[in-house]
Formats: C-alpha cells, structure tokens, sequence
C-alpha cells in the first residue's frame, strides 16, 4: 500500500473518534464503510450528474429508464437524485430525511448493497445521536474522485475491511482471511502458471464460492497484476452473509469492478454461477459448519443428478459441509482439450477433518477417494496453527488441478510449513503468527521446485512426495467365533425372566420357578445347557416352548464370554463376536489373506476375513507430513508411559446411602489446571459412565492440554487420558506433549501412545528441574492474574451507582492492564523493558517510530544494537585469558562497526572458550541469533548501497521483510532481559566471604538510574560495570569495554561502550554519541 493510500485510510477510519461512545468499536465499520462507498461514489458521479438529471426528465419509459440513465452517469450505476451529500450539510436538523433521500436515487444495484449495510438503521442511530451531520461532514471533507485511482481505492478499501475485521467484528472476522494467508494461498495458486499469466492478452477468471469480505479475491487480482498490468482479471464470488456480501460487492464497486459478479445466498442450495466454469477457484470456507439447512436440496441433487450435479462423489457427514465446498469447485473445473489447453487450479484452505474424518465407505473417504483416483489432487501443505482470528486450530492448504505437470501425474506433494511463522507483535483475537514475505516466497519456491524436478531426484526434507496408491488403503473385518460357557446365575435368570420369549409363555412365572434350583449350575456346551433346563421345566409340570428362537435366547441369557468356551455356530459358519472385531487398514497391495495368516493365526488361529464388509477407503494421515524437530533419538511414546485402562463405574446411589458415599471425585477438562487437590473436585457422575483412575504423579489430559498431577493430589477419576510415567518425573514429557498441536480428532490410544518423543530430553534430570522452575513461574503468573479483575458484581457493593463506579473503575484498569502486559506478547515491547540498556532504548525508538524510513533506520539500528551488546560480553571473555591482546585491538583500529561485533562473536565460538556467561554459548543454537544478524548486516548493506532515493511504499516493504528478523533475534537472546549491567558504587564488608554490594543499574530503556543493593560472597571493584555468570560462579566485570562515567558534555551519568582502540587509548561512545576517552594498558 502506498504512504498516501495508508495515510487517506487513517483519514477515513477517523471517524471513528466521533462514534466511539455511541457505537461499539465493532460496529464502527458499519458506518465507515457505507459511508465510503456513498462518497466514492458521489465523487465519481459529480461529472455527470446534470446528464443525468436531464435524461431523467426526458424518459418516461421505465423500461428504457434504467438503461438511459446508467449510459448517461457513464458508470454501471447512476443517482436521478438532485441532492448530493454536499447538499445533506444545508439542513442539519433534517440531515437524515436529505441523505436518505439522496441514497433514494440511487440505481437498485446500489441500493441493494446499502441494504445490506441495514443502511437506513444507521442514519436512524447516527442522527438519534447527533452525530449524522457530523459523519456526513467529515466525508464531505474527503475527496475520493477520479484523482483515486481504482487500484488506489481497491486497496484503500481493503485496508478498512481488514480494520473492521480486526475490530473484533463477529461477522466481519468470520468471513476475512489475513492478508498473508491470502498472499500463499494466491501464490500457490498462480505461480505455476507464470508463463500464461505473463503472456501478451492474459486473460482469467477467478471463483471463490464463500467470499467472505472479497479479500482473496482482491489480493488474487493485485497478484496477477503485478506480474502482468495487463492482463484481464474477471472476479466472481457467491456469499450467504448478508453483510459480507455487501462488503464484497461494495469492494468491486469502489474499485471499478462489475458488483454483479458477487451473488447471494447458499452455495450449496443455490449456485450463484450455474454453468460456469473458471480458469482459478479459491476459498477459505468456514470450518466444521453443518449444513442443515441446505439438506434437501442437496441430497436431492446428489440422488436426481448424480456426477451430473455437483455432489455425485458423495455427501460428508451434516456436520461439516468442507467437502460440499470443494465438490462444488471441482464442478467448476474447465475441461482439458486433447492438446493440453485449458483446465483449472484450485486452492482451499481447510482444517484437519477433511483430510481423514470418515471411515472407509463413508461419504468423506469415498469423495476423497473420487479426487484422488481422477489425479486431481496436485499438494497438501500443513500451515502453522494460531493464523486466523477466529480460531487457533492447524489448517491445510489443498492445491488442485486437473491439469498436472506430467512428471508429477500420480503423486501429491505433502509440504511441512508448520515451522514458516513468525510471532505477531499484537495479537488480532486467536491470530497470534503471521507468515512473512520472506517466508511465503520460500514455501512456493520449494513446491515449485519440487513440481517441476525429476521425480527420481530426492526432495527437501520438507517435501514427501507420494503415490496416490499411498493414500488408498482397504479397511479389513476380522473376525473370530464368539465362544461361550453356561452359567445360571441369579442375574442370568433374571435376564431369562424379562425377556420377550419367557413373557410369550403360558406361565412364565411357573417356568422361572422351575429354573431356580438350577442357580449356580455351569455348562460347558451349549446343548448341554438347554437340555438340564428344559428336563427341570418339564418335570415341574410346565411346558417348554419348541423352536430355535427360544433356544437362542435361553442361550443368550445363560451364556458368557470364555475365551476357551463352545464356538457357537449359525448355520455351518461360526457366528463373529462382536467385541473381538477388528479393523484393520491395509495398503491396496497387500493381500489380506497374506495379512490373516501372518499377523492374526499365531494368536487367533480360528480368525477369518468377512470379505463381504470389506471397503476401499482414502484419507490424508496428518502423520504424512511428520519431520524430526530435533537431531536426538527418538522413542514412542509407548516405551516412556503406559496407559491406564483401569476404569470404574461410579456407584448408583439407593434410598439408604449417603450422598456422595463411595464415589470417586471427577477430573473433568475444566478442572485440570485449576484444581490442586482431589478434594476440590466434585463427585463423579451417576450416570454408570465408566471413568479412569487417576493420583498424583500421573499425567492427565489429552493432545495439547496435558498436565503432571502434583503429588499428593490424592486419586479421582476422569474420562480423560491418563499416563503413568515409567522413566523420569514426567515434567519433560508433560511439556513434550503439550506442544503436540490438537488436530481437533480425539484420537485413538493407539494414535496416542505412537507419538514421536525426544527421549535424552525427556529423561534428563536436569531438563526436568528446570522445566519445575517453569511451571512454578506459570502458577505464579496464573495465581497472580485470577485475582485482577474479578467479577464487578462480587464486590459487595449494595448502591447501583456504586456499581456503576466499580465497572467504570475496572473498565479503567483493564485498559492500563492491557498496556501492562502488552511486553508479555511482544518481543519488541519486552525487549524495551528489560533488555540491556544500549538495545532496549533502541527497541523503544522502534517502537515509537512512525514513516517507513524512520522505521526501517530504527530497525536496522536495533540490530546493530543486539550485535553491539552481545560482542561486549563476548569480548570480555575472549579478553580474559589474556588481555586485551593486539589482535583483538586491530579489528577496532577504525571503529567498531556491525561487522566487527559479529566477528567477535565467531571469534569467541572458534577459540572454543567455555564462556563464564554461558548463554553466550547457545548464539548460534536456539534461534540462531548470529545468522539472523548476519542477515539483518547484509540486508542493511544491500540496501545502502542501492542507488537512488526508495518511495514510500518500498521502504513500508523493506520493513515489512526486516521486522520479523529483528524480532526472531530478539526472541533467540531473550536470556539478556535476566541479564543486568550493576555499576557498582561501593562494596561494603560484612564477614568472611560475605558483602554488601550497593550501586546503580539503568532498567531497560529508561534512561534514568535506580539504586540496587544485593549480597556478594566475594568484593567487587567499585566504578566497574558487573553481570553474573553461571550460576554460583562469579560476576563478570565488563572493563574496560563498557564504563559508567560522568559525560562531560551534557553533565549526567551515561553508559559508553567501546568504540575505537588505538595503541593504549580507547574510546567509547554512549547512545547520545557522547564519547569518553580512557587509558589501557598497551596491548601484548
């Protein structure tokens, strides 16, 4: 966007500063944005509006009245109106009679979009608050005529959608993609087909079916034409929310695009296109949305048309419509010509459910199935979670075409880009990572490359290319003989006594009495059984009904489950028993006859496959995409915890026991983090639902939200997964498991116990001790935050104006809490507070910085800050050994530059020094903060030297690229924030091998000194600069590199670091570029 574009839209959105009070932050965009369409259009039409007043006047057909009129504004909308908003000014007290008068003369098309707007409702709001005239005013005051260009004003009006979605709009916020989820998902979807879109008279069409807001329709447009100005664009879309809708249609509106193309209603009930088909489709649809609604016409488009329609592969389940979506962008494919011509792409953002949810059979697999069997299917790429606002679940890019590179025909691509984020310095609702520019570019360039290499030639390790066959798999039943011994017992003839067959008889009270002394009785065979009954039932005088159904059920109640019981038979094949079914997938190769013998007869000799229930099925196992995210060794899960499976059924209470008596307390979801102690929890329900048993020491929990129950916790039950440690206290595996990302799919025991574990971290004592200090910040931090804020009506207060008091008092602290905190989400705003002093006020003149120059500057300032400090600690150490020696000297002979410190810090890793101030150690590991400078040193030179002066909008985009470094170096040294600079001023003794240290420190950015006063076991030199080292070891003096001193130019306490080194003398500078000359001993 360019500097004049974001600054019109700031001037825009400032009207918001008038409603704030009367309308809620959210709602602002339901008046900006009409009102912008209205004075866009305005603008445009003052040129013509005497034409068309006087072709107004001149028709009277109505027929021909609309066609006249559009021809005369010279737009695809006119206004026959006389009055203009200027005109709405003249009459304040009437100004919402004038303007809807105004809006009146619009063409219908114009109208309908307002309507979506409920338009009217707000002038109504707007004028009832007196501020109608105002609003009006201000727009009044805007010029957005034919000196903005459409593509000024497309991107203008983007940027007030994007404010209004991350306003925190409900509606607004569910059907908006983040501009660079939009920006992959574009260049996914287009970068392959470079040479056409370059191509002299390019011409594309572009479907997306559920278009929200039009942002990705909008950024697919900017994409093309920045590769090709002029190429012909045509943009489409449907949308069932009404809102969004008119968001969308106001979008192409305001940017000279035909509004026509965005229909209305749903997709599945009503295709807005029928009949069309399109060279691009893309779609962010909503996740997990049930498609009730809509059901009868689907179905019946699915049983009347078949693949005639649009949903012949099948119907998902009525939960989730995802794969309605994407059958109906599949009926929107163009056909490919017998010369390779022609075809379509399609990307589609979605959650993990529609990739595996439904088993073989299913509607889900056998659409799955359809896709992959026609070879439409070209890539999957796994995302990062937390990238939508709206929710922080994993997604999946689907990328398809019918029209695959050949080399590629038979294959999908599987892309891990789950590691492609960095951290968002504000979070927009449940969007806390974005993905850079940087970033986008190298995810496409490896699907590119991978797209177009040999298929012999082994891909990136993020890159698993596999066989559509991989992807099919046929779901197998196995089955063995239900096996059963007899026993009459006092439960089984209660079962005999209620069933329908004993009830059919003459007496069955007789019969029940006749069974009775048989209680206790055991049979091996089941004819055996039935025999001893009917003689006992006919020697009381009582008639034993004949036939095979009564048999079966007398069998059925005195019958029980024994592994080495009778076989029981229907007919001459043995009958299955149900629980020791099994389901077994099998790839399509595999026999599974091959299966049976080699895997089940050694333990089940008499298992068969029933044939008749056997299915071809097709999923995507998110397991596809795992990579190692460590170089250790690895275990399953299985070898570190075993699973508890002992369950109980809390008891049924009667008239005589006590409430609660003898029933376990419940762990529940909600209760995992919260409760300390077993006897914080309620009792476990009544309802016989069997749970698992749980105590302290034992891990609880499911995929992502796991907990280590703190021993002593005392036992209760939960339907939860609960692990028992086997190696070490469980703290490591705990926080292993934590950040395994939930795919939304509770999955399997077996899913759970195959998950991948670092198995020397897990098992290291010392990880686990410190991983406790951890877990003792987050209950602090957890215990501290429950009790700001509390609920304003809990404070005892009796007045309502008192309590109208306490809600303006916390809404108060809440906006100061919200500034509090803003460190805790920021790495830029933490590095402010606590960093060393010379890179946390250089963090803060960042952060405060305005225009894309001064930004860029503050950036690259800042990193040559981190450089700066880092090398101080850095060079002390590799000063210590021995001195200050001529070598290190040399390399400060003209000034230290970014350069210099960055060769300290690879000078220290190459004379393999163990450093005293052992995070230095890990400059080149967590994160890597050496190679993010060095990037940041290069980018800064390369942009130096480029010749003449950069525009506005270039500078926005080098920050843009910049800015995620800077942050990703700030996180990868985030132990300097522990790091503190001590001035000491005096050093008092106490006793033997005990003092007093009192001095100075400065605290993050601010420039002013505070007093500090600690214990030392050992004397520090007054006037020396001192930071700790490693645990117990002893503090490290950073003289003569960095120094406290009086300046003598400006009279107060400045820190100076080195700067310069000639001979015995050596210079520091301060950040004000003060500097202070001292003398050194002469170098070795």
């Amino acid at each position: 966007m360019s500097d004049g574009t974001r600054h019109l839209s700031k001037l825009v959105w400032s009207v918001a500063d008038l409603l704030r009070g009367d309308f809620k932050s959210s709602e602002y965009g339901r008046v900006i944005l009409p009102f912008t369409v209205l004075r866009r259009l305005d603008c445009l039409l003052a040129p013509s509006r005497q034409a068309v007043l006087d072709e107004a006047e001149r028709t009277d057909d109505e027929q021909e009245r609309e066609q006249r009129l559009t021809a005369a504004s010279g737009w695809p909308f006119y206004n026959s109106s006389r009055l203009s908003m200027e005109s709405v000014l003249s009459d304040p007290e009437n100004a919402d009679r004038l303007l809807l008068a105004h809006v009146d003369g619009y063409s219908q098309n114009v109208r309908d979009l307002l309507d979506g707007f409920e338009f009217e409702r707000t002038v109504t709001r707007l004028h009832q608050a007196r501020l109608l005239y105002r609003v009006v005013a201000q727009f009044v005051s805007i010029d957005l005529g034919q000196m903005i260009t459409d593509d000024h004003m497309e991107s203008l009006f983007e940027e007030l959608v994007r404010r209004f979605a991350e306003s925190g709009n409900e509606t607004s916020g569910e059907h908006y993609t983040p501009r660079d989820v939009a920006h992959l998902m574009v260049s996914f979807l287009v970068s392959a087909d470079s040479d056409l879109l370059t191509s002299p008279h390019a011409a594309r069409t572009i479907l997306d079916p559920a278009c929200g807001t039009a942002g990705l329709l909008t950024e697919a447009a900017s994409y093309i034409a920045l590769m090709n100005p002029q190429a012909d664009v045509r943009l489409y879309g449907q949308e069932i929310n009404r809102e969004s809708w008119a968001i969308s249609r106001a979008t192409m509106m305001t940017s000279g695009r035909r509004a026509s193309t965005i229909a209305f209603g749903n997709v599945f009930a009503e295709d807005g296109h029928q009949g069309t088909a399109f060279d691009y489709l893309l779609a962010n649809p909503p996740f997990g949305v049930a498609w009730k609604k809509s059901e009868y016409a689907v179905r019946s488009e699915h049983e009347q048309l078949g693949f005639a329609g649009r949903f012949g592969a099948g119907l998902p389940r009525i939960n989730d419509g995802s794969l309605l979506f994407l059958q109906h962008m599949l009926a929107k494919l163009k056909p490919v010509s017998a010369s390779g011509e022609g075809g379509s792409r399609i990307a589609v953002i979605f959650n993990g459910s529609p990739m595996y949810v439904g088993v073989a059979g299913s509607g889900e697999s056998d659409i799955r199935r359809w896709i992959v069997e026609n070879d439409w299917l070209e890539a999957v790429v796994a995302l990062p979670d937390l990238l939508f606002p709206n929710t922080g679940i994993s997604t999946y890019l689907w990328v398809l075409s019918n029209r695959k590179p050949a080399q590629r025909r038979g294959q999908v691509l599987l892309l891990n880009a789950q590691d492609q984020w960095q951290k968002m310095r504000r979070s927009i609702g449940s969007k806390r990572k974005y993905i850079t520019s940087d970033q986008i570019a190298e995810v496409t360039r490896l699907y590119l490359n991978t797209l177009s290499a040999d298929p012999a030639q082994q891909p990136d390790d993020r890159v698993r290319v596999v066989s559509t066959h991989e992807l099919m798999y046929q779901r197998v039943t196995i089955d063995q003989p239900l096996r059963l011994r007899y026993e009459l017992s006092e439960e089984a003839l209660t079962r005999l006594a209620e069933s329908r067959v004993i009830q059919k008889t003459r007496d069955p009270a007789a019969m029940v009495a006749a069974l009775r002394p048989l209680v206790g009785s055991t049979w091996t065979r089941g004819q055996e059984a039935v025999t001893t009954l009917r003689r006992a039932v006919a020697s009381a005088g009582v008639s034993w009904p004949r036939g095979k159904v009564f048999e079966a059920a007398v069998r059925k109640a005195v019958g029980v489950r024994d592994r080495d019981g009778e076989p029981q038979r229907i007919g001459e094949a043995y009958e299955p028993d149900p629980e020791l079914r099994e389901f077994v997938h099998l790839p399509l190769q595999v026999d599974p006859g091959d299966h049976l013998r080699r895997e089940v007869h050694s333990t089940a000799p008499d298992a068969w496959i029933d044939d008749s229930r056997t299915r071809v099925g097709c999923e995507i196992p998110p397991a596809l995409f795992y990579r190692p995210e460590l170089d250790g060794e690895f275990e399953l899960l299985r070898s570190l915890a075993r699973l508890e499976t002992t369950r109980v059924h809390p008891l049924q209470r009667d008239e005589e026991q006590e409430d609660g008596a003898d029933r376990p307390k419940h762990l529940r979801a909600q209760d995992l983090h919260e409760a300390d102690s077993a006897v914080e929890l309620p009792d476990a329900p009544e309802d016989g639902v069997a749970l698992t048993l749980c105590s302290g020491g034992m891990l609880v929990g499911r995929p992502g939200n796991w907990r280590l129950l703190p021993q002593g916790f005392g036992e209760a039950a939960t339907s939860l997964f609960v692990l028992q440690p086997l190696r070490g206290s469980g703290q490591a595996l705990c926080e292993w498991l934590n950040s395994r990302k939930d795919n939304g799919q509770y999955p399997s025991a077996r899913d759970l116990l195959d998950t991948h574990v670092p198995v020397d971290l897990v098992t290291d004592s010392e990880v686990e001790s410190l991983l406790e200090t951890v877990q003792e910040g987050r209950r602090a931090l957890r215990t501290t935050m429950s009790g700001i804020l509390p609920n304003v009506f809990s404070s005892g207060e009796r007045d309502v104006q008192g309590v109208r008091n306490e809600i303006r008092f916390a809404a108060h602290e809440a906006g100061l809490i919200g500034e509090l905190v803003r460190p805790l989400d920021d790495p830029i705003s933490r590095a402010e507070w606590s960093f060393p002093h010379h890179a946390a006020a250089l963090s803060r003149r960042y952060r405060v910085s305005t225009h894309p120059a001064e930004r860029k500057d503050g950036l690259l300032k800042l990193g040559e800050g981190l450089a700066r400090v880092l090398g101080v600690l850095a060079l002390t150490e590799l000063a210590a050994p021995n001195g200050f020696s001529r070598n290190l000297r040399k390399q400060f002979r003209t000034g230290a530059t970014f350069g210099t410190w960055l060769w300290i810090l690879d000078r220290l890793e190459a004379e393999g020094i163990a450093p005293r101030i052992q995070q230095l150690a890990t400059v080149r590991d967590r994160g890597n903060a050496r190679a993010l400078l060095g990037h940041i040193k290069d980018f800064r030179n390369t942009s130096h030297h480029a010749h003449g002066v950069r525009a506005s909008h270039q500078l926005a985009e080098d920050v843009e690229r910049l800015e995620p470094h800077i942050v990703r170096a700030i996180s990868a040294v985030s132990w300097l924030s522990g790091t503190h600079w001590d001035w000491v001023e005096r050093c008092e003794y106490l006793d033997e091998g005990s003092y007093r240290i009192l001095g100075l420190r400065l605290r993050g950015s601010h420039p002013s000194w505070e007093p500090f006063e600690r214990s030392s076991t050992q004397p520090l030199r007054p006037d020396r600069i001192y930071v700790d080292s490693a645990p117990y070891g002893a503090p490290v003096d950073l003289w003569p590199f960095a120094v406290v001193s009086l300046c003598e130019e400006c009279r107060t306490r400045e820190l100076f670091l080195l700067n310069e080194a000639r001979d015995d003398q050596l210079t520091l500078r301060s950040l004000e570029e003060h500097s202070l000359v001292i003398t050194y001993g002469p170098p070795e």
